[in-house]
Parts: C-alpha cells; structure tokens; sequence
C-alpha cells in the first residue's frame, strides 16, 4: 500500500506529514550514530543517545549537505550524503515495523527553502538509496509546498490575496500568493525574509515575549498594509503559542481570517504527493520559485509557414525542463526565442541569439542542434551545436552557448 509523505526539511527541525494532512510530527533534525556498532538514531532519541555517552551527534544536516560536508564518527568518515542518507532511512521507517525497508511504494515530497540544483540533486541521491523510486520521490521549495496546502482548501480562502508569516529559530519569512481566473488560471507566489528574525528562546519569559511581539507586529504591518486579504495563515514552532503575540495577533485578525497550522509545509507536500498518484490536474498553474514563470517558445518555420515551437509552458518544474531540437538554417545565423508571461499575453517579449560565428555555408546546408536547460528559476542556458550537413558539409564542432535571463519578462 502507499504511503503519501510529506516531509519539510531545515537545520533547525523537521516536520513528517503521512497520510493525514490532520496529523504533524516534528523532530529536530539532528542524528547520532552508536560508537560500537552501526546503529543511527534520529530527533529527541539522538540527544538520548548522545547525553547517555553511547552516540555521536550530527546537526545542521540541510548546511552540512549544501557544503558538502563530512562527519567522522568513530575513526569512519562518512559524507554529508552519507548522513542525510541515514537520517532519510530512519525518518522513513514505519511505526508499525520498524525493520521494514521496503519503499517502493512511498510516495515522497520533501520541502526544502532554497531548491538550488545542486542542493536537489545530493539530497535526490541521498533519499534514493533508501529505496524510494526515482519517479515517486519529489522535491520542491516551501513556497510550493504553501501553494498546495492553500488551494486544497475552501475557494473563500484564496479568492483574494493570501498571506502567510512562517516564524522559527532564527527565522522570520512573509509569503504571499495571488490567483488569476482569467483564460489561464494561475496562482503567483512569493517570499521573503525578514530582516528582524530572532531565536525563540526569548519566548521563554515574560519580556522576551514582547520585545517578539513588537517585532512581529512591526513586520505585519509592514507586509499586510492595509490590503484586502482572504486569509493570513501562521506558520512554524513559533506560532504553535500565540498568548504571546497580542498586539500582532489584534493587527492581523482584523477584518482577515487567520488559521494557524505550524507544519503546514509538511501538509502541503503530502497534499502534493497524494494529488501526484492520483493524477489530479492542478487547477491553477503555480507560478514561484521552482516553477518556470512564463511560457518559452523558437519561432520557426515549418512547411513553409511560421509558428512558435513551445520549449517549455509557464508552471512547469524548471529542474525537470531539459529540451533538444535540430533545425535547419533557412537564410538566417539567429534564433528568436519569445517570452510570454501569464499576467501579461498580449505584451510577449522577444530575445535574439546570434549564430554568425558558425561557418558560412550555402542556405539550407546547416544543420544545427540546440539544447536547453535552466540553471535557476530566471536563467534558460541555451546551446546550439553546429551539426553541418552530412558528408558534404563536415560538423565544425562549434558550440555557441548563452544564458537568457527572464528575471524581468514574467
């Protein structure tokens, strides 16, 4: 049977979401290995084993991955992969049977704050060597993860803009998401970070609590204004106690409907992962940081009549965007590629790569092959081969290779 996981991984904690988008379980994401044998705990049973003196303790794993880190524990020096891979394996087990290995039906979504490549592709081969399959296993931000967890709920919530205030250690960030119900709908997202972050153990007395809620409610006038919004949601540890939040909690609720659910990340990710095997369609296309946020096109000729050939549709995961195409140079040495924003059709943008470096040859004797791969969310890597034209006209083996940037064309 499959099991639907939703996962939201930081330094600080993490949070494991199955089957129950009711039900969060957190656990400082911290992990130890026994000093004697080749036993890994995981959570509050870590610091048991390393307070007992029988462990050795590893944390910050999301930093130590993203640095390609290593942990020597006991003279074995193991990789940030090595130990995320461990840590995976036993956040994976069942309560049920806490020796069954077998994943090949989980289906898991896990969350991270910054999706680079990089980072999705050792956390991605971490996770698979505990058995989970590569087409069952997702990895998405927390910005995405807040755009599934809103539109599974009631339409009254979304209808309008939607906020939300994510507060952990350390960590204080605002997101906002609109909808569009025109011909194409599509929901817009957006983060960022507060600079007025502080540590949650200031929560723990009396003063401390209001030095945070003034902070707060500096931070949510800030980002609400006076805006219409359907909803404001609460996010992170730091909101599963709001008593010490008047002042910002009487800004916020006035006139807006707030719904506090501190593991909300983890909620949107097993919404996603459950929607994925049942094959529901998204009813709006997402547009945020690990979506592709405009559609992307070559204008090209095909008998005899121009037309724009889709590289790849607004909404789509920009890590799984990767295209080739082979042409035939007709009377020109360039490509226009055209940039359409959902929010604004009828006002495409045009970008033009030079190809005047390839040799010159007779028309229609050139063929070219391009391939496309997007660095970041912003950034489409464009690169066009030159295949020549058979026997009759050898490959050159030139490469001309460009960076289009569409941070400011969706």
């Amino acid at each position: 049977m499959s099991r639907y996981i939703g996962i939201s991984l930081d330094d600080d904690y993490t949070n494991v979401c199955i089957n129950d988008e009711t039900v969060t379980k957190p656990l400082p994401t911290v992990i130890a290995r026994n000093k004697k044998d080749d036993h890994w705990t995981v959570g509050e049973e870590a610091y048991k084993e390393t307070l007992a003196g029988v462990g050795v303790i590893v944390d910050k794993l999301v930093s130590l991955l993203e640095k390609n880190g290593t942990a020597t524990i006991a003279r074995v020096k193991y990789t940030a992969t090595d130990i995320v891979f461990h840590y995976f394996q036993e956040l994976l087990r069942t309560e049920e049977d806490p020796k069954e290995e077998d994943r090949s039906e989980d289906i898991v979504v896990v969350t991270i704050r910054k999706p680079s490549r990089s980072m999705v592709e050792k956390l991605r081969a971490a996770i698979l060597r505990t058995g989970v399959r590569q087409e069952h296993l997702h990895i998405i931000s927390h910005t995405e993860s807040f755009a599934h967890f809103v539109l599974h709920q009631d339409t009254s919530l979304y209808n309008r803009k939607v906020g939300m205030f994510e507060l952990n250690n350390q960590c204080l960030y605002y997101y906002e998401m609109r909808v569009s119900r025109g011909t194409r709908r599509y929901a817009l997202l957006g983060s960022e970070a507060e600079t007025e972050a502080f540590n949650l153990d200031i929560l723990k007395t009396t003063s401390g609590g209001k030095i945070a809620d003034r902070i707060l409610a500096t931070v949510a006038e800030r980002a609400l204004g006076k805006d219409s919004y359907s909803s404001v949601f609460l996010c992170g540890r730091g909101f599963r106690d709001t008593n010490f939040a008047t002042n910002f909690m009487n800004f916020v609720c006035n006139r807006r409907r707030v719904l506090i659910e501190p593991g909300l990340f983890c909620v949107g990710a097993e919404i996603y992962a459950r929607n994925l095997d049942e094959g529901k369609s998204e009813e709006y296309t997402i547009l945020c940081d690990t979506r592709v946020g405009a559609d992307i096109s070559a204008r090209v000729v095909v008998n005899e009549k121009e037309e724009n050939l889709s590289i790849v549709k607004a909404g789509t995961s920009w890590m799984d965007s990767k295209a080739t195409f082979d042409f035939i140079e007709d009377d020109q040495d360039y490509i226009d590629f055209q940039v359409t924003s959902l929010a604004n059709p009828r006002r495409p943008v045009r970008l033009r790569m030079m190809l005047d470096s390839f040799p010159k040859r007779e028309n229609r004797t050139t063929r070219i092959r391009m391939s496309t791969e997007f660095v970041d969310a912003e950034t489409l890597r464009v690169t066009v081969q030159d295949l020549g034209f058979g026997d009759l006209f050898p490959a050159s083996g030139r490469a001309i290779t460009e960076e289009l940037d569409l941070a400011d064309k969706v």
